[in-house]
């Protein structure tokens, strides 16, 4: 289904105007669930036509220096992974939110109405990430292992039916009914970069002085990261927090300055 005579590139270029473009309307309260879902479908669809913007793959090529990957020359993979990881230190994790083909997919099966695993252990899913990430690097590194090809990721979006590894990544879309983003939470190497940049980025959905601490944000969030507390590093920006929260204004996506530090710890 892959078209190859669009070039891959054409997916960076979306994913790099999208990024602000969404932040912008998350800054203006107007990123409403049926825009996210408009986002989904079109960056789900990009990925079957085109298989961009694939970010993990253009990161596996970084660290095998130049192997397996969607064919971008290294030293723009190298310049696109930190265009992303400085547009997520700004703006949070929107790439993985919405411009992932990968996590959209992900992402599109969990609205199914089923019921949902509990995310209560989010720093053994962490622990998970972080040390799959190291094997990754080691295996890239120092013997060129390009690990995300057994996750049938290619397969799935070129739908080869007849590859075993297309039949992994089923079953890993098949586990986001009822588990959130499982390949993004514990296998995207991408995806653990980013994580890193979205626990400080300037702008997050932060709590004000209106939150009422009806715990009502904290019981929907699909990764355990609505709490006060919580650094949103595993935050995707999926909006359900915002969108059960009974009091206007008490959820905002803004930036952390000394007034709205005030705001959070009130």
């Amino acid at each position: 289904m892959v078209i190859t005579s669009i070039p891959q590139v054409t997916g960076l270029i979306y994913a790099l105007i999208a990024v602000p473009g969404i932040a912008f309307l998350w800054y203006k309260g107007t990123m409403t669930q049926r825009v996210a879902f408009l986002f989904l479908i079109v960056t789900a669809c990009l990925g079957f036509l085109i298989f961009s913007p694939m970010a993990p793959y253009q990161l596996q090529m970084a660290v095998i220096g130049g192997g397996p990957g969607p064919g971008t020359p290294l030293p723009m993979v190298i310049g696109l992974v930190v265009t992303f990881m400085v547009l997520t230190f700004v703006a949070g994790r929107i790439f993985c939110a919405q411009l992932c083909p990968i996590g959209a997919v992900q992402e599109l099966i969990y609205t199914d109405p089923k019921q949902k695993t509990s995310t209560a252990q989010k720093r053994i899913i962490m622990v998970i990430r972080f040390l799959y990430f190291i094997v990754f690097l080691v295996a890239g590194l120092l013997f060129s292992a390009a690990l995300l090809r057994f996750f049938g990721i290619k397969e799935f979006f070129y739908l080869d039916f007849n590859s075993a590894f297309f039949t992994i990544f089923v079953i890993l879309i098949a586990l986001s009914l009822f588990f959130y983003r499982p390949f993004c939470r514990l296998f995207c190497p991408f995806g653990t970069l980013l994580s890193l940049a979205a626990a400080k980025s300037l702008f997050k959905i932060r709590r004000t002085a209106a939150c009422i601490r009806c715990g009502k944000c904290e019981q929907v969030c699909p990764t355990a990261e609505a709490g006060s507390d919580d650094e949103k590093m595993e935050c995707y920006l999926c909006g359900r927090c915002t969108r059960v929260c009974p009091v206007q204004d008490a959820l905002l996506y803004a930036r952390a300055d000394k007034k709205s530090d005030d705001k959070d710890h009130s």
